[in-house]
C-alpha cells in the first residue's frame, strides 16, 4: 500500500505538472510569435527624407543584424524540441548586392560572403571551402544571370561563383589588392587600393588587360580609389576617397570628368565610400563622415540626402556600402514595411559597420496619388540633418541648392536655401 500511495502521489503530481508545463510552453510559443511582431508604437514610427515642406522621397523600411532577423525567432516549444540555433551575426559589413531575393553581404570581419535569403528565410555563407576560401570580401558584383564576382582583398584575388552560389574559379593576378569591382561585357574593372589605379581583367581568364589611372591628386589620378560602378553610357564611375571626389572615365581609360570636393555642407564629400547608380543614371554616394547617402542627378547636381547619425529609425553609423535594386519581386518582399501613403519605386540597401542597422533597407519613391504630407505627418520620426556640423536650416533635413557660380562654395551660414529634391516625375 505504501508503494501504491507513492505511485499515486507521483501520478497526481504529474497530472498537476502537465497542465502547468503546457501552459508554460504555450506562453513561450506566444512570446516567440509576438517577438516577431512590431508594436503599435513601432508601426507609428516612420523615417522619411526630405522633411516638410518637401514631399517624402525616401522611407526607411527595416534592417538586418543577425540570422534570426531573416529566419525568425523560434518559440519556446520549437526550441524545446529542436534546440536553439547558433546566431549568425553580421559584424562589419562593407559592401553588398541583392539578386533574386537574396542579399549578399561582404563582411570584412567574417570569412566568406553571407547570404540573407529572404524568400526561403534562411541564411548561409559561401566562400569558406578550401577551394573558394574568401578571406576578406570587400565588394561583390553580380551579372544579370547570377554570376557573382567577389573582390577578396584578404587573398588579393577575385573569386567567382555561379548562379546557384557554387564555386567556379579564382583569379589572382600578381600584386592585386582589390577593393571594388564592376562588370561590363567580357571585362572586370577592379579598383586596386595598393597600386591606386583601376585594373581591367579578362572576365574569362583573369588576365590583366590594361590599367587606368595612377597615384596622385590631378584629374585621372587617385589616392585610395575604392568603389567602381558603370553608368548608363557604360562609363566608369570611381570614388577617389582621399581626394574626396568622384571621377568618371571611359572604359578605355580616358578621363571624362571629376566631381565633388572636400567640405562639410550638402553636396560636399568628406569620406566617400561605395557608390550605386540607378536606371535614371542618378548617383548614390555613401559618406562615412556625414553618416548619410547623398543623391546626385545624371549631371551630377546634388539632389538630396537620406540618413544621418542618431537613434531614429534609419540612422546610420559608419556606413560603407550601397546597392540599388529595382526588381519588382525584390521590392514586394518589403511591401509590408512601406507606409500606406507611399509608393516605392526601388530599394536602396546600405551597410553600417557600427550600430544595430548593419544592413539597412530604404525605399525610394513618392506619395501615392491623392496623398499629401498630412497623411504621414503624425507618424514621422524626428531625423537628423545628415551633415557633419549643425545645419543652418530652421527645418533640419531641408536640402539647400548648391550655388551655380563657378568656383563658389555653398554657404555654411544662416538662412536655409531653397530645397531641391528628386523631380516628381522621375522614377
Amino acid at each position: 500500500m505504501k508503494g501504491f500511495r507513492v505511485v499515486m502521489n507521483a501520478q497526481r503530481n504529474l497530472y498537476r505538472t502537465v497542465p502547468s508545463l503546457l501552459a508554460m510552453i504555450l506562453v513561450g510559443m506566444l512570446a516567440g510569435c509576438s517577438s516577431n511582431q512590431p508594436t503599435a508604437q513601432q508601426k507609428q514610427n516612420y523615417s522619411f527624407w526630405p522633411l516638410p515642406p518637401d514631399e517624402p522621397r525616401v522611407q526607411y523600411l527595416t534592417s538586418f543584424q543577425r540570422s534570426s532577423d531573416v529566419t525568425g525567432k523560434r518559440g519556446g516549444f520549437d526550441e524545446m524540441i529542436y534546440g536553439k540555433e547558433a546566431e549568425l551575426p553580421i559584424t562589419s559589413p562593407y559592401s553588398l548586392a541583392m539578386w533574386k531575393g537574396k542579399i549578399y553581404v561582404c563582411d570584412t570581419r567574417s570569412a566568406g560572403v553571407t547570404i540573407l535569403d529572404l524568400k526561403q528565410k534562411v541564411t548561409r555563407i559561401i566562400g569558406r571551402s578550401s577551394a573558394a576560401n574568401v578571406v576578406k570580401a570587400a565588394d561583390i558584383a553580380i551579372t544579370p544571370d547570377g554570376i557573382k564576382y567577389v573582390a577578396d582583398t584578404g587573398r588579393g584575388a577575385i573569386v567567382v561563383f555561379d548562379a546557384q552560389d557554387r564555386y567556379v574559379i579564382t583569379f589572382a593576378p600578381i600584386n592585386l589588392n582589390p577593393v571594388g569591382i564592376a562588370i561590363y561585357g567580357n571585362e572586370l574593372f577592379v579598383t586596386d587600393l595598393k597600386a591606386q589605379q583601376v585594373k581591367v581583367l579578362d572576365r574569362g581568364t583573369g588576365k590583366v588587360l590594361r590599367t587606368i589611372g595612377s597615384p596622385g591628386i590631378e584629374d585621372g589620378h587617385f589616392v585610395r580609389p575604392l568603389s567602381i560602378r558603370l553608368d548608363k553610357e557604360g562609363n566608369l564611375v570611381v570614388s577617389d576617397v582621399m581626394n574626396a571626389r568622384i571621377q568618371i572615365f571611359s572604359r578605355d581609360g580616358k578621363h571624362i570628368a571629376a566631381t565633388g570636393e572636400r567640405g562639410r555642407s550638402y553636396g560636399d564629400l568628406a569620406r566617400p565610400k561605395h557608390l550605386a547608380i540607378d536606371s535614371n543614371n542618378f548617383l548614390y554616394i555613401v559618406d562615412a563622415s556625414f553618416n548619410n547617402v547623398q543623391l546626385f542627378d545624371e549631371h551630377r547636381k546634388f539632389l538630396m540626402y537620406f540618413g544621418s547619425a542618431g537613434d531614429h529609425p534609419g540612422a546610420m553609423d559608419l556606413p560603407a556600402g550601397v546597392f540599388v535594386d529595382e526588381d519588382p519581386e525584390d521590392i514586394a518582399l518589403f511591401q509590408k514595411y512601406v507606409h500606406s501613403a507611399f509608393q516605392p519605386e526601388r530599394l536602396v540597401l546600405v551597410t553600417n559597420q557600427n550600430g544595430p542597422d548593419r544592413v539597412a533597407v530604404y525605399a525610394q519613391g513618392h506619395l501615392l496619388p491623392g496623398k499629401t504630407l498630412m497623411d504621414v505627418a503624425n507618424v514621422r520620426a524626428s531625423v537628423g540633418t545628415g551633415v557633419e556640423t549643425k545645419a543652418p536650416a530652421t527645418q533640419p533635413g531641408i536640402l539647400p541648392i548648391i550655388p551655380e557660380d563657378a568656383g563658389q562654395k555653398s554657404p555654411s551660414t544662416t538662412q536655409p536655401a531653397t530645397p531641391t529634391t528628386l523631380p516628381v516625375g522621375v522614377k
